[in-house]
């Protein structure tokens, strides 16, 4: 398949949380809180301050091999919405506005209960929207656990 057949192609994913948004927004923008999701088995170190136009970056390792993602955060309304690009280094792209891939989180509460709908867009390559879209659609399920599991205690 053409590397650039993806390139419009996106991913989503819409999970219900059985808990309030503004828990649901703390474990996508504290980094404490994102490393339980993430990354609970490895190393990983999250820089950023969630300004809009500000970077983030997402340190750390998988099965022993370092990797850094890059990106710059595009839109933070706290408990509703929140999208930044996505770039990594494992990749080898070159760091032009063509390599990066978007990735947006919208909450939608009801009743205590969240819906979030994940979207992942504009996919350099065939072999990175596989990937992305199977970490995603995993790790999801692993944040909607760690939120609920929160709610609990």
């Amino acid at each position: 398949m053409d590397a650039q057949a993806y390139t419009t192609a996106v991913f989503s994913k819409t999970i219900a949380i059985n808990a309030p948004a503004k828990l649901v927004w703390a474990a996508l923008t504290e980094p404490h809180l994102m490393k339980q999701w993430m990354s609970p088995d490895n190393p990983l170190e999250i820089i950023t301050d969630w300004t809009i136009d500000r970077p983030i970056f997402m340190r750390g390792s998988h099965y022993d091999m370092p990797f850094e993602n890059y990106g710059m955060v595009l839109q933070c309304q706290p408990n509703v919405l929140l999208s930044y690009t996505h770039l990594s280094s494992v990749s080898n792209l070159a760091d032009v506005a063509e390599s990066y891939s978007i990735l947006s989180f919208a909450l939608a509460e009801e009743e205590g209960e969240t819906m979030l709908t994940f979207n992942i867009r504009n996919f350099p390559t065939d072999a990175i929207y596989r990937h992305l879209a199977f970490y995603w659609n995993v790790t999801l399920e692993v944040l909607k656990r760690v939120v609920e599991g929160a709610v609990q205690l």
